[in-house]
Protein backbone atom coordinates (compact mmCIF):
# COMPACT_ATOMS: atom_id res chain seq x y z
CA UNK A 1 0.00 0.00 0.00
CA UNK A 2 0.75 3.51 -0.77
CA UNK A 3 1.92 5.84 2.00
CA UNK A 4 -0.25 8.86 1.73
CA UNK A 5 1.21 10.88 4.16
CA UNK A 6 4.95 10.25 2.03
CA UNK A 7 3.44 11.41 -1.19
CA UNK A 8 3.89 15.33 -1.82
CA UNK A 9 0.75 17.33 -2.39
CA UNK A 10 0.42 18.67 -6.37
CA UNK A 11 1.15 22.29 -7.04
CA UNK A 12 -1.52 23.80 -8.33
CA UNK A 13 -0.85 26.83 -10.87
CA UNK A 14 1.93 25.98 -12.34
CA UNK A 15 0.75 26.38 -16.05
CA UNK A 16 -0.40 30.00 -15.11
CA UNK A 17 2.82 31.96 -15.68
CA UNK A 18 3.08 30.68 -19.05
CA UNK A 19 -0.36 31.84 -19.92
CA UNK A 20 -0.22 35.20 -18.49
CA UNK A 21 3.54 35.39 -21.25
CA UNK A 22 1.49 33.93 -23.66
CA UNK A 23 -1.12 36.49 -23.40
CA UNK A 24 1.15 39.16 -23.41
CA UNK A 25 2.88 38.30 -26.05
CA UNK A 26 0.13 37.62 -28.20
CA UNK A 27 -1.35 41.62 -27.07
CA UNK A 28 2.21 42.74 -27.99
CA UNK A 29 1.96 41.05 -31.22
CA UNK A 30 -1.26 42.73 -31.82
CA UNK A 31 -0.42 46.04 -30.97
CA UNK A 32 2.11 45.98 -33.23
CA UNK A 33 0.11 44.38 -36.14
CA UNK A 34 -2.62 47.56 -35.07
CA UNK A 35 0.47 50.10 -34.78
CA UNK A 36 1.59 49.06 -38.62
CA UNK A 37 -1.44 48.70 -39.94
CA UNK A 38 -2.63 52.58 -38.35
CA UNK A 39 1.28 53.73 -39.33
CA UNK A 40 0.74 52.09 -43.35
CA UNK A 41 -2.84 53.72 -43.19
CA UNK A 42 -1.61 56.98 -42.32
CA UNK A 43 1.17 56.69 -44.78
CA UNK A 44 -1.00 56.18 -47.18
CA UNK A 45 -3.66 58.67 -46.52
CA UNK A 46 -0.81 61.05 -46.45
CA UNK A 47 0.06 59.84 -50.29
CA UNK A 48 -3.49 59.83 -51.59
CA UNK A 49 -3.52 63.64 -49.97
CA UNK A 50 -0.87 64.86 -51.25
CA UNK A 51 -1.66 63.34 -55.00
CA UNK A 52 -5.35 65.31 -54.73
CA UNK A 53 -3.11 68.06 -53.49
CA UNK A 54 -0.79 68.05 -56.91
CA UNK A 55 -4.40 66.91 -59.34
CA UNK A 56 -5.71 69.99 -57.49
CA UNK A 57 -2.35 72.63 -58.34
CA UNK A 58 -2.52 71.16 -61.95
CA UNK A 59 -6.11 71.39 -62.53
CA UNK A 60 -6.06 75.25 -61.26
CA UNK A 61 -3.35 75.82 -63.56
CA UNK A 62 -5.66 74.23 -66.33
CA UNK A 63 -8.65 76.52 -65.16
CA UNK A 64 -6.78 79.55 -65.50
CA UNK A 65 -5.16 78.78 -68.69
CA UNK A 66 -8.80 78.23 -70.09
CA UNK A 67 -10.13 81.16 -69.46
CA UNK A 68 -7.06 83.42 -69.55
CA UNK A 69 -7.51 86.76 -67.92
CA UNK A 70 -5.37 88.56 -70.97
CA UNK A 71 -7.40 92.01 -70.27
CA UNK A 72 -6.88 92.36 -66.75
CA UNK A 73 -3.51 91.33 -66.72
CA UNK A 74 -2.39 93.20 -69.89
CA UNK A 75 -3.68 96.40 -68.30
CA UNK A 76 -1.31 95.73 -64.87
CA UNK A 77 2.00 96.82 -65.16
CA UNK A 78 5.35 93.61 -65.98
CA UNK A 79 5.79 92.63 -62.52
CA UNK A 80 2.57 93.09 -60.65
CA UNK A 81 0.70 90.08 -59.70
CA UNK A 82 -2.98 89.35 -60.19
CA UNK A 83 -4.38 86.62 -57.64
CA UNK A 84 -7.64 84.67 -58.23
CA UNK A 85 -8.91 82.09 -56.50
CA UNK A 86 -10.68 78.56 -58.85
CA UNK A 87 -12.81 75.66 -57.36
CA UNK A 88 -11.83 71.67 -58.81
CA UNK A 89 -14.54 69.51 -59.50
CA UNK A 90 -13.17 67.75 -56.54
CA UNK A 91 -14.38 70.79 -54.20
CA UNK A 92 -10.67 71.99 -53.73
CA UNK A 93 -10.00 75.91 -52.94
CA UNK A 94 -6.66 76.97 -55.52
CA UNK A 95 -5.14 79.91 -55.24
CA UNK A 96 -3.66 81.27 -58.80
CA UNK A 97 -1.28 84.21 -58.93
CA UNK A 98 0.16 85.29 -62.42
CA UNK A 99 2.97 87.72 -62.85
CA UNK A 100 3.99 89.01 -65.86
CA UNK A 101 7.79 89.45 -65.73
CA UNK A 102 8.15 90.57 -69.36
CA UNK A 103 5.50 92.35 -71.59
CA UNK A 104 5.42 88.89 -73.34
CA UNK A 105 6.52 86.35 -70.53
CA UNK A 106 4.18 85.77 -67.09
CA UNK A 107 4.73 82.96 -64.22
CA UNK A 108 1.78 80.97 -63.19
CA UNK A 109 1.78 79.53 -59.82
CA UNK A 110 -1.02 77.60 -58.08
CA UNK A 111 -0.75 77.09 -54.56
CA UNK A 112 -3.13 74.31 -53.03
CA UNK A 113 -3.65 73.86 -48.86
CA UNK A 114 -5.87 70.68 -47.75
CA UNK A 115 -7.04 70.35 -44.79
CA UNK A 116 -5.52 66.59 -42.80
CA UNK A 117 -8.24 64.83 -43.80
CA UNK A 118 -7.28 61.63 -41.60
CA UNK A 119 -3.72 62.37 -41.53
CA UNK A 120 -1.89 64.93 -39.02
CA UNK A 121 -1.06 68.68 -40.39
CA UNK A 122 -2.34 70.05 -43.59
CA UNK A 123 -1.25 69.19 -47.01
CA UNK A 124 0.50 71.77 -49.04
CA UNK A 125 1.62 71.82 -52.95
CA UNK A 126 2.35 74.69 -54.92
CA UNK A 127 2.90 74.01 -58.66
CA UNK A 128 4.62 76.94 -61.49
CA UNK A 129 4.65 77.04 -64.71
CA UNK A 130 6.24 79.72 -67.27
CA UNK A 131 4.00 81.02 -69.81
CA UNK A 132 5.09 82.93 -73.18
CA UNK A 133 2.54 85.32 -74.43
CA UNK A 134 2.03 84.48 -77.98
CA UNK A 135 0.54 87.21 -80.69
CA UNK A 136 -0.89 87.22 -83.45
CA UNK A 137 1.78 87.52 -86.24
CA UNK A 138 0.96 91.07 -87.82
CA UNK A 139 4.23 92.11 -90.10
CA UNK A 140 5.21 95.46 -88.49
CA UNK A 141 8.64 95.75 -90.30
CA UNK A 142 9.02 99.43 -89.66
CA UNK A 143 7.66 102.12 -87.58
CA UNK A 144 5.58 102.74 -90.27
CA UNK A 145 4.33 99.86 -92.35
CA UNK A 146 1.72 100.39 -94.95
CA UNK A 147 0.79 97.99 -97.97
CA UNK A 148 0.45 101.28 -100.16
CA UNK A 149 2.36 104.85 -101.44
CA UNK A 150 2.87 107.05 -97.97
CA UNK A 151 2.26 110.91 -98.71
CA UNK A 152 3.63 113.07 -96.04
CA UNK A 153 4.66 116.51 -95.45
CA UNK A 154 7.29 118.66 -93.66
CA UNK A 155 8.08 118.87 -90.86
CA UNK A 156 6.43 114.82 -90.41
CA UNK A 157 9.05 112.94 -88.46
CA UNK A 158 9.48 109.09 -88.42
CA UNK A 159 11.92 107.69 -86.07
CA UNK A 160 12.76 104.01 -86.51
CA UNK A 161 15.35 103.95 -83.43
CA UNK A 162 14.20 102.00 -80.27
CA UNK A 163 15.73 103.86 -77.31
CA UNK A 164 15.09 102.72 -74.04
CA UNK A 165 12.98 104.91 -71.56
CA UNK A 166 13.61 104.99 -68.06
CA UNK A 167 9.94 106.09 -67.54
CA UNK A 168 8.40 103.61 -69.39
CA UNK A 169 7.02 100.49 -67.90
CA UNK A 170 9.46 97.98 -69.12
CA UNK A 171 12.72 100.08 -67.53
CA UNK A 172 15.92 101.09 -68.80
CA UNK A 173 17.56 98.22 -68.48
CA UNK A 174 14.99 96.95 -71.82
CA UNK A 175 16.83 95.12 -74.72
CA UNK A 176 16.17 97.48 -77.42
CA UNK A 177 15.66 96.59 -81.16
CA UNK A 178 15.21 99.28 -83.73
CA UNK A 179 13.63 99.39 -87.05
CA UNK A 180 13.49 100.72 -90.24
CA UNK A 181 11.41 104.06 -90.06
CA UNK A 182 8.90 103.33 -92.77
CA UNK A 183 8.27 100.10 -94.82
CA UNK A 184 6.04 101.19 -98.05
CA UNK A 185 5.87 99.85 -101.47
CA UNK A 186 6.47 104.06 -102.67
CA UNK A 187 7.52 107.00 -100.83
CA UNK A 188 6.54 109.81 -103.79
CA UNK A 189 5.41 113.56 -103.45
CA UNK A 190 2.73 114.61 -101.74
CA UNK A 191 0.33 117.28 -103.48
CA UNK A 192 1.83 119.52 -101.16
CA UNK A 193 5.29 118.85 -102.52
CA UNK A 194 8.35 117.31 -101.97
CA UNK A 195 8.91 115.51 -98.09
CA UNK A 196 12.48 114.40 -97.38
CA UNK A 197 11.53 111.15 -95.94
CA UNK A 198 14.56 109.19 -93.78
CA UNK A 199 17.01 107.63 -96.01
CA UNK A 200 16.53 104.31 -93.41
CA UNK A 201 13.29 103.87 -95.49
CA UNK A 202 12.33 100.46 -96.69
CA UNK A 203 10.36 99.38 -100.01
CA UNK A 204 8.59 97.22 -99.83
CA UNK A 205 9.23 94.69 -102.41
CA UNK A 206 6.33 91.82 -101.82
CA UNK A 207 3.69 93.91 -100.34
CA UNK A 208 1.18 91.26 -100.93
CA UNK A 209 2.50 88.79 -99.02
CA UNK A 210 2.47 90.98 -96.20
CA UNK A 211 -0.61 91.96 -96.65
CA UNK A 212 -2.09 87.90 -96.00
CA UNK A 213 -0.35 87.77 -92.94
CA UNK A 214 -1.95 90.72 -92.01
CA UNK A 215 -5.49 89.38 -92.68
CA UNK A 216 -4.72 86.24 -90.96
CA UNK A 217 -3.71 88.16 -88.15
CA UNK A 218 -6.32 90.78 -88.29
CA UNK A 219 -9.04 88.26 -87.26
CA UNK A 220 -7.32 86.93 -84.14
CA UNK A 221 -6.96 90.53 -82.93
CA UNK A 222 -10.56 91.37 -83.45
CA UNK A 223 -12.06 88.29 -81.82
CA UNK A 224 -9.48 89.18 -78.93
CA UNK A 225 -10.47 92.83 -78.70
CA UNK A 226 -13.69 94.79 -77.40
CA UNK A 227 -15.65 96.11 -80.01
CA UNK A 228 -17.46 99.41 -80.87
CA UNK A 229 -19.45 100.52 -83.28
CA UNK A 230 -18.56 103.53 -85.27
CA UNK A 231 -19.08 106.02 -87.96
CA UNK A 232 -18.18 108.59 -89.59
CA UNK A 233 -19.46 111.40 -86.68
CA UNK A 234 -16.21 112.39 -84.66
CA UNK A 235 -15.52 110.18 -82.10
CA UNK A 236 -13.40 110.98 -78.60
CA UNK A 237 -11.30 108.40 -77.25
CA UNK A 238 -11.42 108.43 -73.70
CA UNK A 239 -8.49 107.06 -72.15
CA UNK A 240 -8.43 104.05 -69.79
CA UNK A 241 -5.95 102.77 -66.96
CA UNK A 242 -3.15 100.35 -68.18
CA UNK A 243 -3.28 98.33 -71.56
CA UNK A 244 -6.31 97.12 -73.43
CA UNK A 245 -6.96 96.26 -77.12
CA UNK A 246 -10.22 97.92 -78.94
CA UNK A 247 -11.92 97.34 -82.61
CA UNK A 248 -13.73 100.38 -83.83
CA UNK A 249 -16.11 98.86 -86.59
CA UNK A 250 -17.55 101.13 -89.41
CA UNK A 251 -16.78 101.97 -93.42
CA UNK A 252 -15.24 104.97 -92.12
CA UNK A 253 -14.14 106.30 -88.55
CA UNK A 254 -13.56 109.91 -87.31
CA UNK A 255 -11.76 110.53 -83.84
CA UNK A 256 -11.61 114.22 -82.80
CA UNK A 257 -9.84 115.72 -79.92
CA UNK A 258 -8.24 115.34 -77.59
CA UNK A 259 -8.26 111.41 -78.59
CA UNK A 260 -5.89 109.09 -76.29
CA UNK A 261 -5.33 105.60 -76.19
CA UNK A 262 -2.70 103.13 -74.55
CA UNK A 263 -2.92 99.59 -76.13
CA UNK A 264 -4.06 98.08 -79.32
CA UNK A 265 -6.77 100.20 -81.62
CA UNK A 266 -7.78 98.61 -84.49
CA UNK A 267 -10.23 100.43 -86.89
CA UNK A 268 -12.29 97.63 -89.76
CA UNK A 269 -12.61 100.66 -92.38
CA UNK A 270 -10.64 103.83 -93.26
CA UNK A 271 -9.57 105.82 -90.29
CA UNK A 272 -10.00 109.86 -90.47
CA UNK A 273 -8.11 112.10 -87.46
CA UNK A 274 -8.72 115.40 -86.78
CA UNK A 275 -7.70 117.52 -83.95
CA UNK A 276 -4.62 115.57 -81.79
CA UNK A 277 -4.87 111.69 -81.51
CA UNK A 278 -2.11 110.15 -78.83
CA UNK A 279 -1.66 106.94 -79.08
CA UNK A 280 0.87 104.18 -76.88
CA UNK A 281 1.19 100.78 -78.78
CA UNK A 282 -0.06 100.32 -81.83
CA UNK A 283 -2.37 101.23 -84.60
CA UNK A 284 -3.96 99.15 -87.05
CA UNK A 285 -6.18 100.42 -89.84
CA UNK A 286 -7.47 98.29 -91.86
CA UNK A 287 -8.55 101.03 -94.65
CA UNK A 288 -7.36 104.04 -95.46
CA UNK A 289 -5.37 106.37 -92.58
CA UNK A 290 -6.22 110.42 -93.14
CA UNK A 291 -3.81 112.40 -90.79
CA UNK A 292 -3.55 115.19 -92.98
CA UNK A 293 -5.75 117.84 -90.69
CA UNK A 294 -4.83 116.25 -87.32
CA UNK A 295 -1.49 116.06 -84.95
CA UNK A 296 -0.60 112.47 -84.69
CA UNK A 297 1.64 111.28 -82.44
CA UNK A 298 2.18 107.56 -81.43
CA UNK A 299 5.02 106.31 -79.72
CA UNK A 300 4.73 102.38 -80.93
CA UNK A 301 4.05 101.52 -84.17
CA UNK A 302 1.91 102.04 -87.10
CA UNK A 303 0.35 98.86 -89.45
CA UNK A 304 -1.81 100.42 -92.25
CA UNK A 305 -3.28 97.98 -94.42
CA UNK A 306 -4.85 100.06 -96.84
CA UNK A 307 -7.93 98.07 -98.16
CA UNK A 308 -9.91 99.93 -100.82
CA UNK A 309 -7.64 102.99 -100.66
CA UNK A 310 -4.00 102.79 -102.00
CA UNK A 311 -2.35 106.01 -100.24
CA UNK A 312 -2.04 106.79 -96.79
CA UNK A 313 -1.49 110.27 -96.13
CA UNK A 314 -0.13 111.78 -93.41
CA UNK A 315 0.25 115.94 -92.20
CA UNK A 316 2.97 118.19 -91.41
CA UNK A 317 2.27 117.58 -87.65
CA UNK A 318 2.78 113.54 -87.54
CA UNK A 319 5.30 112.27 -85.33
CA UNK A 320 6.12 108.65 -85.04
CA UNK A 321 9.06 107.08 -82.70
CA UNK A 322 9.24 103.39 -82.88
CA UNK A 323 8.56 101.84 -79.04
CA UNK A 324 9.37 98.24 -79.01
CA UNK A 325 8.39 98.07 -75.24
CA UNK A 326 4.93 99.96 -76.41
CA UNK A 327 4.26 97.55 -79.51
CA UNK A 328 4.82 94.57 -76.96
CA UNK A 329 2.70 95.90 -74.13
CA UNK A 330 0.08 96.44 -77.04
CA UNK A 331 0.70 92.84 -77.85
CA UNK A 332 -0.02 91.59 -74.63
CA UNK A 333 -3.51 92.58 -74.72
CA UNK A 334 -4.07 90.20 -77.61
CA UNK A 335 -1.82 87.13 -76.72
CA UNK A 336 -2.82 83.74 -75.72
CA UNK A 337 -0.53 81.95 -72.73
CA UNK A 338 1.92 79.03 -74.65
CA UNK A 339 4.24 76.91 -72.84
CA UNK A 340 6.72 76.98 -75.84
CA UNK A 341 9.74 77.75 -75.54
CA UNK A 342 10.14 76.90 -72.08
CA UNK A 343 8.10 74.23 -71.20
CA UNK A 344 9.19 74.74 -67.57
CA UNK A 345 6.55 72.84 -64.78
CA UNK A 346 7.89 73.32 -60.96
CA UNK A 347 6.14 71.54 -58.41
CA UNK A 348 7.99 71.64 -54.99
CA UNK A 349 6.24 69.43 -52.40
CA UNK A 350 5.60 70.69 -48.52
Amino acid sequence: MRNAAADPAPRAGFVLPFVVVATALAALLALAAVSMSWRGYRATRLAANGVRAQFAGDEGVAILLDAWPAESLAAQAPGTTISTRVTTAAGDSVRVRVTRTQPLVAWLTADVRLASMGTPGRIHRQVTRVLSLEPPTLPIIGALTAFSAVHAQAPTTIDGRDRADPTDACGAARDTLSRAPIAAPALPDGPTGPWLWPSAALILADPAKARVAFDAAWRSVIARSASLASDSTPRLLVPLPGWHALSLQGARVALRAPSRWRGMLAVAGDLVVTGTLELDGVLLVRGRLDARGAVLRVRGAILVASVGDPVVELGDRTQLRYDQCAVQLALATVSLPRAQPFSLWYSPVH
